[in-house]
Protein backbone atom coordinates (compact mmCIF):
# COMPACT_ATOMS: atom_id res chain seq x y z
CA UNK A 1 0.00 0.00 0.00
CA UNK A 2 1.23 3.78 -0.51
CA UNK A 3 2.37 5.25 1.59
CA UNK A 4 -0.24 8.30 0.55
CA UNK A 5 -3.40 5.49 1.22
CA UNK A 6 -1.98 5.56 4.34
CA UNK A 7 -2.32 9.50 5.07
CA UNK A 8 -5.70 8.85 3.74
CA UNK A 9 -7.03 6.19 6.39
CA UNK A 10 -4.87 8.29 9.10
CA UNK A 11 -7.34 11.22 7.82
CA UNK A 12 -10.40 9.69 7.93
CA UNK A 13 -10.31 7.96 10.97
CA UNK A 14 -9.53 11.76 12.92
CA UNK A 15 -12.05 13.26 10.77
CA UNK A 16 -14.64 10.98 12.04
CA UNK A 17 -13.56 10.38 15.49
CA UNK A 18 -13.82 14.36 15.47
CA UNK A 19 -17.28 14.34 13.87
CA UNK A 20 -18.08 11.57 16.98
CA UNK A 21 -17.14 13.64 19.65
CA UNK A 22 -18.78 16.55 18.32
CA UNK A 23 -21.93 14.67 18.31
CA UNK A 24 -21.75 12.76 21.91
CA UNK A 25 -24.65 13.54 23.87
CA UNK A 26 -24.30 12.95 27.54
CA UNK A 27 -28.51 11.42 28.18
CA UNK A 28 -28.50 11.60 32.19
CA UNK A 29 -24.42 11.32 32.49
CA UNK A 30 -22.74 13.64 34.92
CA UNK A 31 -20.65 16.66 33.72
CA UNK A 32 -17.28 16.51 34.78
CA UNK A 33 -15.29 19.56 34.13
CA UNK A 34 -12.02 17.69 33.93
CA UNK A 35 -13.53 15.14 31.49
CA UNK A 36 -14.92 18.04 29.10
CA UNK A 37 -11.34 19.66 29.17
CA UNK A 38 -9.42 16.47 28.29
CA UNK A 39 -12.08 15.85 25.50
CA UNK A 40 -12.09 18.88 24.10
CA UNK A 41 -7.96 18.41 24.34
CA UNK A 42 -8.67 15.38 22.28
CA UNK A 43 -10.58 16.88 19.53
CA UNK A 44 -8.74 19.73 19.31
CA UNK A 45 -5.28 17.54 18.88
CA UNK A 46 -7.28 15.54 16.45
CA UNK A 47 -8.83 17.77 14.48
CA UNK A 48 -5.40 19.48 14.05
CA UNK A 49 -4.02 16.06 12.47
CA UNK A 50 -6.45 15.75 10.44
CA UNK A 51 -6.45 19.57 9.28
CA UNK A 52 -2.46 18.88 9.02
CA UNK A 53 -2.48 15.39 6.56
CA UNK A 54 -5.38 17.80 4.73
CA UNK A 55 -3.15 20.43 4.43
CA UNK A 56 0.37 19.15 3.92
CA UNK A 57 -0.69 15.56 2.82
CA UNK A 58 2.99 14.19 3.96
CA UNK A 59 3.17 10.67 3.89
CA UNK A 60 2.38 8.84 6.97
CA UNK A 61 3.37 5.04 7.79
CA UNK A 62 1.48 2.14 8.61
CA UNK A 63 2.05 2.98 12.61
CA UNK A 64 0.31 6.25 12.46
CA UNK A 65 -2.70 5.21 10.57
CA UNK A 66 -3.33 2.15 12.80
CA UNK A 67 -2.80 4.21 15.53
CA UNK A 68 -5.54 6.68 14.52
CA UNK A 69 -7.83 3.31 13.32
CA UNK A 70 -7.50 2.06 16.64
CA UNK A 71 -8.51 5.74 18.49
CA UNK A 72 -11.50 5.65 16.23
CA UNK A 73 -12.65 2.50 17.38
CA UNK A 74 -11.93 2.93 20.77
CA UNK A 75 -14.51 6.29 20.72
CA UNK A 76 -16.91 4.87 18.62
CA UNK A 77 -16.49 1.42 21.20
CA UNK A 78 -17.29 3.59 24.11
CA UNK A 79 -20.16 5.99 21.62
CA UNK A 80 -17.85 9.21 22.15
CA UNK A 81 -18.17 9.07 26.33
CA UNK A 82 -14.27 10.28 27.01
CA UNK A 83 -14.72 9.40 31.03
CA UNK A 84 -15.59 5.74 29.59
CA UNK A 85 -12.38 5.84 27.97
CA UNK A 86 -10.11 6.82 30.93
CA UNK A 87 -12.33 4.78 33.64
CA UNK A 88 -14.39 1.38 33.65
CA UNK A 89 -17.79 1.49 35.09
Amino acid sequence: MSSYAFALIAFLAYALTCVRLLLYRKEGARHRHHVSWIAWGLLVILAGSSVELAVDGHPIGVFEAARAVLLFLFVFGVRGNVARLLWSE
